[in-house]
């Protein structure tokens, strides 16, 4: 049975070294997504999105470096990090010149799609990161399940997830039931480690989603949760039953890859859905339509009283 954590003080600065681009992350996410004021320039998504990009720079250096760690190796990571912080600044000052003050667009797609790739990228670079420095195998089956189970792949996605979840302004009948499936994100690395505390832990996580949007319906307060908590509950539906796959064949990779794979794709998918929906609020709005005159005479035309100052 895989360890939750493997311990090794060998590791230590690369812990630091996580748990800092964890606490960046949520920091340039918060930044590149307002909570106020006016639709974000294009000159924050790029310095933002270069930022995320710099981060997984630096763990595939890193994880080059325990692979091979010489000075060549040592020297990459160095670089990358002169990468993370030199190239974003460099790139904003470029796009001042070339985007001038032109912002997102409500309908546009390509910057969430962007920033949730980035983010999502990097976490899966930490987990694969501490995989292969946990002693796992070096098989791509038993490598990839790894990373698609690791708690630093799962907790620091639940991280940014949570951090997306209490900035964006969101109605509380589609935030809560969100913030059930984050929580799922917590839980997960339990699962394949211990598979009956795990689906404790699910179990219990799932049981109270559900009775807190039954309240929130009950109050009535539940206007749109039907909609979002049926996504969610489906999703919780799927890592339930990998769960009871992975407790009927604890030595078989292929059910523990599953609940890996459906793990990636729901927190991937709501921090893409958070993202959206906090750039959306601040996209460039349809022009008003144009009113027409009210004809209140011949020859006389009076613009109605909604149109008047």
């Amino acid at each position: 049975m895989p360890a939750l954590f493997t311990l090794d003080f060998d590791l230590t600065a690369d812990v630091a070294v996580s748990i800092g681009m964890v606490v960046a992350e949520v920091f340039i996410l918060t930044q590149i997504v307002p909570r106020t004021g006016p639709a974000p320039p294009l000159t924050r998504m790029i310095i933002g999105t270069s930022a995320l990009l710099g981060s997984s720079g630096v763990l595939m250096a890193l994880l080059g470096a325990f692979l091979q760690p010489d000075l060549s190796s040592y020297t990459i990571v160095l670089m990358m990090f002169n990468f993370m912080m030199l190239v974003p600044p460099g790139l904003w000052f470029i796009s001042l010149i070339v985007f001038e003050d032109r912002v997102v667009q409500r309908t546009d797609w390509f910057w969430p799609v962007a920033i949730t790739a980035m983010a999502t990228s990097a976490e899966l670079l930490m987990g694969l990161f501490f995989t292969v420095a946990g002693g796992s195998a070096l098989d791509v089956p038993t490598v990839l399940t790894g990373t698609l189970t690791s708690a630093w792949f799962l907790w620091s996605m639940a991280a940014a997830m949570v951090a997306l979840l209490l900035w964006v302004p969101l109605r509380r009948a589609v935030r809560d039931p969100l913030l059930g499936l984050a929580a799922a994100g917590v839980v997960a690395p339990f699962v394949p480690v211990d598979p009956p505390v795990g689906a404790l832990l699910m179990g219990a996580v799932m049981a109270v989603t559900v009775l807190e949007a039954f309240q929130l319906v009950r109050t009535g307060r539940g206007a749109g949760v039907g909609r979002v908590l049926n996504l969610v509950v489906g999703a919780f539906l799927a890592m339930n039953l990998a769960g009871v796959a992975i407790a009927l064949d604890p030595n078989s990779l292929v059910p523990t890859l599953a609940f890996g794979t459906i793990m990636a794709v729901t927190m991937a998918v709501e921090f893409l859905f958070l993202v959206r929906e906090g750039l959306a609020r601040y996209g460039n709005a349809p022009p008003p339509r144009a009113l027409a005159p009210v004809v209140v005479g011949a020859g006389t035309a009076r613009a109605p009283a909604s149109a008047r100052p």
